[in-house]
């Protein structure tokens, strides 16, 4: 009988002191050595029904991940990984493994703590940053050519997968650094970002092209790439924030969230650190409850080196927070504080010197009554226990919906919350052009646009040769046709993508 060596290292990772990272933008989540990640995976039960694995958007084969991992061979374990995903190093910081995930799935959660598998996909694709590796196969060429719009986790993702089936993938990216979401809403202490720039270079080191700092709908028509390609994958991503609609919220320093930590991030912090753009004094409210709220705070406590008194408002309760309660255990850490139970009401600017700068929130308390049509409690003011709060700023980060510039411009079908409509293959409104991640679905994890944008991209290369009749689930391909047992035996199929 097999013994399960005890668990590695804290739990869910290692961290770096609260009161020197709340001062810097450094890595918080610390990694294993490789004694403790060979320990680690040594811990995985290898089960014949690999739940981690249906639980992973992208199917990662964690298990092939362990078994590997544990004998020291990092090599394999990285061809493992990298069959279903091209941003190894990337999902393995930024996935909420335990809500939801693989790590929430994992059979040992209920006799003890599950398996780091984040961390140890991390340590593998850290490892491959050092021990550069050869590329996935890809197919013979077959002459269609491909225009993916947006260069974020899904366009990635869908490039990867199209590529390696032999297409020519040119994907434009309107800002000038690719990674969408990832390269400037996540902060460099949860995500460095030479490890997602690394990972995009491998992907255009199979020849994907990705042309930066343009505007499709603006620089280039759809039309115009719809005649010069034989499809387009629109994958541009969540860009148009809901606003604040109180009376004040068009004071100065009441500021968008997400503009905020584009602004901070997209250039690289150290550059925004030399010539910062946001004067946000030392009483900063945060108004949100997801990760971006979170982000926002923790950010701006960094850009005032800690010095300064960040509070989060939310109108419900704390267990209500959508929030990956990983990050609010570390806000809290640093000092961010919580205000929960309370709704901005109207702003207020000083009546000195005809000054139109926001220095006060006055807030609504707020209640729980009834479930509403989504089963949560809705929240309601109280009556006469309005309440102040002075600050000197607000981020505002209540949420965001699909970047419309495009199918506005190019008068492809919409469908809930302004989002691109597609049918069960992606294809939306218009021949030839299909679309996938947050533009069809609003704000969701990098993880999900990814699975979308893998998705997606089947469909397109079923599309392109004629293959729709034909379809094969992702799980049948990878852990039907290409068994585990096989694996371990050197006998997998190892052409996969097929031709």
């Amino acid at each position: 009988m097999r013994v399960q060596p005890n668990r590695v290292g804290q739990f869910p990772f290692r961290k770096a002191a609260p009161d020197e990272r709340r001062q810097n933008f450094s890595e918080v989540q610390q990694p294993y050595s490789e004694e403790e990640v060979m320990r680690e995976a040594d811990r995985c039960l290898l089960c014949g029904t690999p739940v981690c694995i249906d639980a992973c958007p992208v199917l990662l084969d964690v298990r092939g991940m362990n078994e590997a991992v544990a004998r020291g061979d990092f090599k394999t374990a990285y061809e493992r990984i990298r069959e279903t995903n091209p941003l190894l190093g990337v999902t393995g910081r930024c996935c909420p493994q335990l809500q939801g995930l693989c790590e929430d799935a994992c059979v040992l959660k209920w006799s003890g703590q599950p398996i780091g598998i984040g961390l140890i996909q991390r340590y593998v694709a850290d490892w491959q940053r050092k021990n550069k590796q050869p590329q996935p196969k890809i197919a013979a060429e077959t002459g269609r050519n491909i225009a993916i719009i947006g260069a974020g986790p899904a366009g990635i993702a869908a490039a990867d997968l199209l590529k390696r089936y032999g297409h020519k993938v040119v994907v434009y990216e309107a800002l000038p650094t690719p990674g969408g979401t990832a390269w400037y809403g996540i902060p460099d202490y949860h995500l460095p970002k030479d490890v997602l720039l690394h990972e995009i270079a491998t992907v255009k080191e199979m020849g994907v092209e990705i042309k930066t700092s343009v505007i499709i709908g603006k620089d280039i028509l759809l039309s115009q790439l719809l005649d010069e390609n034989d499809a387009i994958l629109i994958t541009a991503g969540s860009k148009d924030p809901q606003r604040l609609d109180v009376p004040g919220s068009s004071l100065k320093g009441v500021i968008n969230g997400y503009e905020f930590l584009q602004h901070v991030f997209v250039d690289g912090v150290n550059s925004y650190l030399k010539n910062p753009k946001y004067d946000l004094g030392k009483h900063i409210i945060v108004v949100g409850a997801g990760d971006t709220a979170l982000d926002c705070a923790r950010t701006a406590l960094r850009l005032s080196l800690g010095q300064a008194n960040v509070t989060i408002v939310y109108r419900r309760a704390e267990e209500d927070m959508p929030a990956d309660s990983i990050m609010m255990e570390e806000a809290k850490e640093e000092g961010v504080k919580f205000r929960f139970l309370a709704q901005p009401k109207s702003f207020e600017a000083s009546d000195k010197d005809n000054n139109d700068h926001v220095v006060e929130a006055i807030m609504d308390s707020m209640e729980l009554g009834d479930p509403d049509q989504s089963g949560r409690r809705h929240p309601s003011p109280i009556p006469g226990k309005e309440f102040k709060m002075h600050c000197s700023s607000v981020l505002s980060a209540i949420g965001r919906g699909p970047d419309t510039f495009l199918s506005k411009q190019a008068r492809l079908k919409m469908g809930k919350h302004e989002s691109i409509a597609i049918n069960d293959n992606y294809k939306t409104s218009m021949q030839r052009v299909f679309a996938a991640g947050d533009i069809t679905s609003g704000e969701t994890l990098v993880v999900k646009a990814m699975e979308s944008g893998r998705e997606a991209a089947q469909c397109v290369h079923e599309f392109l040769m004629g293959l729709e009749d034909q379809h094969i689930s992702f799980y049948d391909r990878y852990y039907k046709h290409n068994l585990y047992d096989a694996m371990l035996e050197g006998k997998a199929d190892t052409d996969l993508p097929p031709d």
